[in-house]
């Protein structure tokens, strides 16, 4: 994945979480998070992130798909996709690409702690 210069980063918090049984022996996990967004856009951003579990998987897919209140009161909406990996027994790397609805592309690069409950990460340039 080609990083530009990062142009923004995100702290979110898990608000609630759900499991439906998934395609074979998988399950999908359906996570809904919310925080604050920051660099270039400033927000209040809220989404769900799904993503495919397989037994004993250490990677797979992800996709999301959020919105963000901006300050000035307008809203940006988003959808991302790629590929987790796990990085402890409580941890996972995302790694992906997010579109917005101004047009603009990001390449996503970030860390989710289950014992916290928390997804931080950071947004580049995508080129």
């Amino acid at each position: 994945m080609a990083l530009g210069k990062q142009t923004g980063a995100f702290a979110f918090k898990a608000t609630s979480l759900t499991v439906t049984p998934g395609p074979g022996k998988a399950m999908t996990m359906q996570a809904n998070f919310e925080g604050p967004q920051t660099g270039d856009v400033t927000a209040a951003a809220y989404g769900t992130l799904t993503v495919m579990i397989e037994p004993g998987a250490k990677t797979g897919p992800w996709r999301w798909a959020g919105v963000a209140l901006l300050e000035n009161g307008d809203n940006m909406n988003a959808t991302g996709e790629g590929t987790w990996e796990r990085t402890s027994p409580k941890a996972a790397r995302y790694r992906g690409i997010a579109q917005f609805s101004d047009g603009s592309t990001a390449a996503v690069e970030a860390d989710l702690h289950v014992d916290e409950r928390s997804m931080a990460g950071k947004l580049y340039e995508w080129k």
